[in-house]
């Protein structure tokens, strides 16, 4: 199971140790695992992507 976020700033990213890094433009929306959601958001580096009523969206 992933979250959706959404990048506030452009960074190299890697979900995973065994990925190769990606860039993430500021604006761009994707899928990441729990725990690098809330260490993205700590970091402030990306917000909680939600539906309009505020529910959380899921990406299987």
């Amino acid at each position: 199971m992933k979250v959706l976020i959404q990048y506030t700033q452009t960074i190299k990213y890697k979900d995973y140790a065994w990925e190769s890094l990606t860039l993430r433009s500021k604006g761009e929306v994707g899928a990441v695992t729990p725990s690098s959601a809330a260490q993205l958001i700590k970091e402030e580096k990306a917000l909680l992507f939600t539906s309009t009523n505020e529910d959380i969206l899921f990406h299987h």
